[in-house]
C-alpha cells in the first residue's frame, strides 16, 4: 500500500524539486538531496545527516578543482597550483555560492542553529556529494564548474600571498603567529631543494619544498590554510 505523503513532505519535495533546477542537476533519488541539506542536529528525529555526503564532497571537491588546474596549464608550478586550489576551495568561496543556490533556505536543523559561513560550506561539500552519489563522476564535475570555479580561474595573477593569508587565519582565528623551520636542504648547490615546516601554537603543521626557502615556506602555508580551514 503507497505511503500517503503529508502536506509538509510534498511541500519539502517540491521545494527540493525547485532546488533541483537551480543546480542544474535533476536527482534520480531526491531523498538524497534532502540528507545532503540535512544538519546532525536533527538526528534525535531519527533523520540521517549530511556529515558523510559532505565528507565525499569535500574530497571529490579538491580532486576536481586540481584536476582542473593541472590541465589549464602545464607551465605552472606546484606551489601555485597549491595555492590557487586552497582559495577556490575555501570556505569564504563556498559558502557565497551557497547563498547563492539558496541552500541555507532548505536547511533542515534543530531550533537556534546559526547558518554560519562553515555550515553553508558543508551544505555545497554534501549537495556535490549527493550529486556525485546519484550520477557520476561527469555531473559532478559540472556542478564544480558550474557553482564553484570562477568563471576565469587565473594561477598567473597576483594573489594574496598564501604565507600573509595563513597570517590573518590565524590572527582570526587565534591561533597565534605561524612559524617555519628548515627541515632539510637536498641537491647539488647549483640545483638545491628547500623542505620546510610551517606550524601553529597548538601542534598543527604542513611541510611544503621549493627551490628556495621562500618558495617552499609559501607552499608549507598553503598547505596549512588548507588543513586550517578544513578544521
Amino acid at each position: 500500500m503507497a505511503r500517503v505523503q503529508s502536506a509538509a513532505q510534498k511541500a519539502r519535495e517540491r521545494s527540493l524539486q525547485e532546488l533541483s533546477e537551480r543546480l542544474g542537476y535533476t536527482f534520480k533519488d531526491l531523498a538524497l538531496l534532502d540528507r545532503a541539506l540535512t544538519h546532525a542536529s536533527m538526528g534525535n528525529e531519527g533523520k540521517k545527516s549530511y556529515e558523510r555526503l559532505e565528507f565525499l564532497g569535500d574530497a571529490f571537491l579538491n580532486f576536481a578543482v586540481a584536476d582542473v588546474l593541472f590541465r589549464q596549464d602545464t607551465e605552472i608550478a606546484e606551489g601555485r597550483l597549491t595555492e590557487t586550489r586552497a582559495r577556490i576551495v575555501s570556505r569564504e568561496p563556498l559558502a557565497r555560492a551557497a547563498r547563492r543556490l539558496e541552500l541555507q533556505s532548505h536547511l533542515v536543523s534543530g531550533k537556534g542553529l546559526r547558518e554560519s559561513e562553515r555550515i553553508l560550506c558543508d551544505l555545497m561539500e554534501s549537495v556535490l556529494g549527493a550529486v556525485l552519489i546519484d550520477g557520476g563522476v561527469t555531473p559532478a564535475r559540472a556542478f564544480v564548474r558550474r557553482h564553484i570555479l570562477p568563471q576565469k580561474t587565473r594561477t598567473d595573477e597576483p594573489e594574496k600571498d598564501a604565507k600573509t593569508a595563513l597570517v590573518h587565519h590565524c590572527q582570526h582565528c587565534k591561533l597565534g603567529q605561524p612559524r617555519y623551520q628548515l627541515i632539510e636542504t637536498k641537491g647539488l648547490p647549483h640545483e638545491q631543494e628547500f623542505v620546510v615546516r610551517a606550524h601553529v601554537n597548538d601542534g598543527r603543521d604542513a611541510l611544503g619544498s621549493g627551490r628556495t626557502k621562500q618558495a617552499a615556506e609559501k607552499q608549507a602555508a598553503a598547505a596549512l590554510l588548507t588543513q586550517l580551514r578544513a578544521s
